[in-house]
């Protein structure tokens, strides 16, 4: 199986409101030989409004957000056609599990192309932060974890490489393309010091791996985000087939196993040591067989016999199993659906067949044919996503009538005085006079680039108010 390597340079950090402003994207073979590469940007959709700290981390000025050669739905068309056409491969990052894969899939969500591209056609997701992790875990003599304040690990990609002599300066660290290479170079440093953990880890790149580990009952060995923790997979979720509870086996059962469904729902976010927790199949858990990983444990840790007997009352008690398999299904029903069409991608279901052949169509048609296939869309948020996109990038495509309500919901959106989830004008505004009070006065380079980015978040807010 290839590889496919890849970072995002974003807006800001919460998924459902930002979107990728710069992508590489590298293929490789099983061997991880380069066979080709994508170097792409875009520029800034009107409607969203750029996290000043972003834009300071990532180097990005304001004129490339205008200039940039892509439109936001012609990079991520690019992308999403790579990953068909590089079918099947293993997707792999930097921290990407947690963040950059959020952001592409809420993206292309919004962009009406398939959001979960990086899972079909027989892609499989990993993550090299959880690699480094694990093998510092499991083999740390082979790779250099550098040190921070009062001792405490840092995984940053560029000190990790650093620390490794793989070179990423903090001048190139945050340029997508650098750090696609740097991360490649990672993952081939760590294949050559560790290639028994870098196999274990990427087998668990296949969501059928940890499932069936946890489905065996056998007690198995949990990584987190620095110790292993003796457990034994317990129940998969209900209603979401890749998620699964397991127990840790160094509590002693009695405590919850006659709990009821409400208290054991709280065992899962319970202050200090949490006796369930919950573990997702498709983003690669740090899952080992006990035998594998127990010289990595503590002294007082390594009681097989214990955890054993711990497991098989577990696996014996029917009744707590079936409470536990309630508590799971349950455990976000009280949770407020959101209002804005952005936060739905997973709570507001999956898109019907008839839908996404229909979102097909939609971008395979010329501009003054698609709002009447958005018009056919049976689900409320392609309708508002499609409309959205034409205003942006094809205003001439719509109605004067909409054209008017188009502009009048973007004036809206980026100038709101209300509590909203995204960044608005004035937020961004006030965030970067914060901002210029963190930096030295001496940092000539960075109080400039914050100075163009409030002039350019200035003149925004000028004109959409000079428009209303």
């Amino acid at each position: 199986m290839s590889f496919v390597i890849y970072d995002l340079e974003t807006s800001g950090l919460e998924p459902q409101w930002n979107l990728p402003l710069q992508a590489a994207l590298i293929q490789t073979d099983a061997d991880l030989r380069p066979l080709g590469e994508l170097s792409l940007r875009c520029r800034l959709p009107a409607h969203v409004v750029p996290a000043p700290a972003a834009l300071l981390t990532s180097g990005i000025r304001p004129e490339q957000l205008e200039q940039a050669p892509l439109s936001s739905t012609e990079m991520l068309g690019i992308i999403a056609r790579a990953l068909e056409v590089w079918a099947p491969a293993t997707i792999i990052g930097y921290n990407t599990l947690r963040f950059d894969e959020e952001v592409l899939r809420h993206a292309f969500f919004t962009h009406l192309m398939p959001a979960y591209a990086t899972s079909l056609n027989g892609h499989r997701r990993a993550d090299l932060l959880t690699m480094v992790r694990a093998v510092a875990m499991l083999e740390p003599d082979a790779i250099t974890v550098p040190l921070g304040a009062a001792a405490k690990p840092i995984f940053r990609l560029g000190e990790i490489c650093r620390a490794n002599g793989i070179a990423l300066s903090e001048d190139e660290a945050h340029d997508a393309m650098a750090d696609t290479k740097a991360t490649l170079a990672l993952l081939r440093h760590l294949r050559d010091v560790a290639p028994t953990a870098v196999a274990t880890l990427l087998g668990l790149a296949d969501k059928g791996v940890p499932h069936r580990m946890m489905a065996s009952g056998e007690v198995l060995l949990l990584g987190g985000s620095a110790r292993l923790t003796p457990v034994v997979g317990v129940t998969a979720n209900p209603t979401v087939a890749t998620s699964w509870a397991v127990a840790d086996l160094t509590v002693d059962p009695a405590a919850y196993l006659d709990l009821a469904v409400d208290e054991i729902v709280a065992l899962f976010s319970q202050r200090g040591v949490r006796p369930i927790r919950a573990v997702k199949t498709n983003a690669q858990p740090i899952l080992l067989a006990y035998e594998q990983g127990c010289h990595a444990l503590d002294e007082d840790h390594r009681d097989l016999a214990l955890y054993h007997e711990r497991a098989a009352r577990i696996r014996d008690d029917a009744g707590f199993r079936a409470n536990l398999a309630v508590a799971m299904a349950g455990r976000f029903a009280d949770r407020e659906p959101s209002p804005h069409h952005e936060a739905t991608l997973y709570a507001g279901g999956f898109l019907s067949h008839e839908d996404a052949r229909s979102c097909a169509r939609w971008h395979a048609s010329p501009w003054p044919d698609r709002p009447a296939i958005a018009a056919g869309f049976h689900d409320a948020r392609l309708k508002a996503f499609a409309n959205r996109l034409m205003l942006l990038e094809a205003p001439q495509s719509l109605s004067a009538i909409a054209w008017q309500k188009g502009q009048g919901w973007l004036r809206e959106r980026l100038l709101i005085e209300a509590d909203v989830p995204w960044l608005t004008l004035p937020k961004a505004l006030a965030e970067i006079a914060i901002l210029r009070q963190t930096l030295p006065a001496d940092d000539v380079g960075r109080h400039g680039h914050l100075d163009a980015i409030e002039r350019w978040l200035d003149e925004r807010g000028r004109f959409f108010a000079l428009a209303a």
